[in-house]
């Protein structure tokens, strides 16, 4: 019998910033993978490497096992471990140099949604909303709340709410 999908929820990466992502604590192995979504490129980057540039693609992230561990307060080897048990089951691809590991999430365009099917502008950032809310995707439709589109109201609605509820 086959699995049946349950959906998808745009995640914007500024839960990055929020309190509740802070790393007082070690990661669990699911925030640490969601924390890999959220932290590779959206879009074609390039960055100096030992004095050359290198282009880092969509879905491609240049970082170190230091870097990771101090991140999700884990240890060098638990980050290796964890890598390594990505690897294994196909998630991620490596290139590991001596500056440092080019991480590369396999199949990255699934993670990504996209606003229509025109290959010149199915690109999406952070600051785009999707427009089209009744895609069809493998045959599920995918419902998103009216609101997201109207960025005034809910800045606007945003600015009436403190970090505990509505203003007094």
């Amino acid at each position: 019998m086959a699995q049946k999908k349950k959906g998808y929820i745009p995640l914007w990466r500024d839960i990055q910033d929020h309190w509740i992502w802070s790393n007082d604590e070690p990661f669990s192995k699911g925030q640490a993978w969601v924390d890999l979504l959220l932290s590779v490129n959206h879009e074609e980057k390039k960055i100096l490497i030992n004095g050359h540039l290198q282009i880092i693609k969509p879905g491609q992230k240049w970082t170190s096992y230091r870097t990771l561990a101090r991140q999700w307060n884990w240890s060098k080897d638990r980050v290796k471990r964890y890598i390594k048990l990505l690897k294994s089951d196909g998630m991620i691809y490596t290139d590991e140099t001596p500056n440092g590991t080019l991480l590369t999430v396999k199949n990255w365009d699934s993670f990504r949604i996209q606003n229509n099917t025109d290959k010149d502008t199915d690109k999406y950032t952070d600051k785009d909303t999707p427009k089209d809310t009744n895609k069809d995707t493998d045959g599920y439709k995918t419902i998103m709340n009216k609101n997201v589109n109207n960025d005034k109201e809910r800045k606007e609605k945003d600015s009436q709410m403190t970090e505990w509820g509505p203003r007094q």
